[in-house]
């Protein structure tokens, strides 16, 4: 019987393993090889000094051992790198993983590194900022960051859409979509590109917009880094003061009810007041299991600098404050720093916008955090940003963009949580926490009828399918636009970070 048994054991083993097709083979090493060969001073291996530091990453939680790191100085050096890893990826287009760091700054692990692989880092040189000649265009580099940005122009009294968090990457947030201070009066920052240029698969080089290749112009903004390596992007500038009034208010997490009652009015746009294009606002939850510190953090903006816009005086006006920190400053002096953190992770949903599920999905996302308490030096961050009407409408008058969400008759909240630890060991366990609300909250706002499908890239974790929530319509035309531009599907096989198209 026993052997009977055994032997049973090992025929199953055996057509498993026979079944199992064997993974593909790893030409990285090869590739490293050729490109330092061609660029003996952009590319560092692990036994080289400048290792750790070209390895850096804004989370430990992305750090990764890249068999090499490459950072390019012009597009043509990319698309040299491109042709390179495109020939060792091999006929199945999956035997050379490699990755593409912009900013670095999404913290999941494999989302901007890879292990064993050849890591593309555009921030070492191509960082650049260019204004044109008539100020109406800002050129940026794919690897520049958009504090850097806003510093570069400052004083040159034009203004255009960037990423709010300074340390982060103009291609990461470009092509997830982007928000920004603007977003009530431009919409997305990816509405605001105007060009894209980008290395394909092949390498070659080519400019995306209205004019030319005008499908893959649309799948970029918001189709993540599935067709190419973006080097450069061209986006539209408006004329502004800089001068914008905002900034932080802390108040006590015991106001929550009155500050979740605000942000419903405040993204309404049928409320009194109606639509507010030059008012911006996030509202951030900052709970300390240690200390048992909770505090709301409330950053809210006035893009006109004309005074406090009456859209954010309720949050002005709101009693008591911990912190005051409004004032008016230029838009290169607001944003603050954020530190490099340990261990940092998020995930993102939708829903629209209605007090009811509001504070429903609040008191899931509490719930969450108290069974999450014994998790040492835990920090369970959670913020909302308003996604009205207005907000889509502006986007569509700019042509639109590839997340799914033109057309939307209502107005919506995203909401993401962004929780903090630094011990390695508990990392199952929170990235466990994250998954159990995000299926909860999908689930009660949908209960309520009051979900909605979209994801988004730039706050999203590794386990959300991000290019399925732009709808079966959005994604069908990113999987046509990645078999036009890739055939070998080298951005999906290769390239082991982002979100894939499901090919």
């Amino acid at each position: 019987m026993v052997s009977s048994v055994l032997a049973f054991l090992g025929v199953l083993a055996a057509s498993t393993s026979a079944a199992a097709p064997p993974p593909p083979p790893n030409n990285a090493a090869a590739a490293c090889r050729s490109l330092k060969s061609s660029f003996p001073q952009q590319v560092v291996s692990s036994a080289d000094a400048a290792y750790p530091a070209w390895n850096g990453r804004w989370a430990d939680t992305a750090e990764l051992a890249p068999s090499c790191i490459f950072r390019p100085k012009t597009a043509k050096d990319v698309s040299a790198a491109v042709k390179v890893l495109n020939k060792e990826a091999g006929p199945a287009g999956d035997a050379c993983p490699f990755s593409i760091k912009c900013g670095g700054h999404t913290p999941w692990a494999g989302a901007n590194n890879v292990n064993n692989g050849v890591a593309i880092d555009l921030s070492g040189y191509m960082n650049t900022t260019t204004v044109s000649a008539d100020k109406t265009i800002v050129s940026l580099g794919g690897g520049e960051v958009w504090r850097s940005a806003y510093a570069k122009t400052d004083g040159m009294g034009i203004a255009f859409p960037g990423g709010r968090c300074p340390g982060t990457g103009v291609g990461g947030v470009s092509l997830g979509g982007g928000y920004s201070w603007f977003q009530g009066s431009v919409g997305f920052v990816a509405d605001n590109v105007i060009n894209f240029e980008v290395v394909l698969a092949s390498g070659e080089i080519v400019n995306a917009n209205k004019t030319n290749h005008q499908d893959l112009f649309m799948a970029l903004k918001g189709g993540n880094n599935n067709f190419g390596v973006v080097t450069r992007v061209d986006l539209a500038t408006f004329q502004h003061s800089q001068q914008i009034h905002g900034g932080l208010i802390i108040v006590p997490v015991e106001a929550s009810d009155a500050v979740l009652e605000n942000l419903q009015r405040f993204t309404d746009d049928d409320a009194a007041g109606g639509v507010h294009t030059n008012a911006g606002l996030t509202v951030e939850y900052f709970l300390n299991a240690t200390s048992g510190v909770g505090q709301i953090l409330l950053w809210v903006i006035d893009t006109d600098a004309a005074g406090e816009h009456e859209a954010i005086r309720p949050f002005l006006e709101m009693q008591p404050q911990i912190v005051n920190r409004v004032a008016t400053s230029s838009i290169a002096q607001y944003p603050s720093s954020v530190p490099a953190v340990t261990r940092v992770m998020m995930a993102d949903l939708t829903f629209v916008n209605d007090l009811e599920t509001l504070k429903g999905v609040h008191k899931i996302t509490m719930q969450i955090f108290e069974e999450s308490k014994g998790i040492p030096g835990l920090v369970w961050d959670f913020q909302f940003e308003p996604l009205s009407r207005h907000v889509i409408d502006q986007s569509v008058a700019r042509g639109g963009n590839s997340l799914g969400i033109n057309g939307t008759a209502d107005d919506l909240l995203i909401m993401f949580i962004m929780p903090l630890w630094s011990d390695p060991a508990y990392d199952d366990q929170v990235y466990a926490a994250a998954q159990k609300w995000h299926s909860s909250v999908q689930a009660y706002t949908a209960s309520m009828g009051k979900g909605h499908r979209f994801e988004f890239a730039n706050y999203a974790a590794k386990f959300q399918n991000v290019m399925a929530s732009y709808g079966p319509e959005n994604l069908q035309f990113l999987r046509t636009v990645s078999r036009k531009y890739d055939p070998k599907q080298i951005f999906q096989r290769s390239v082991r970070g982002g979100y894939k198209l499901g090919v």
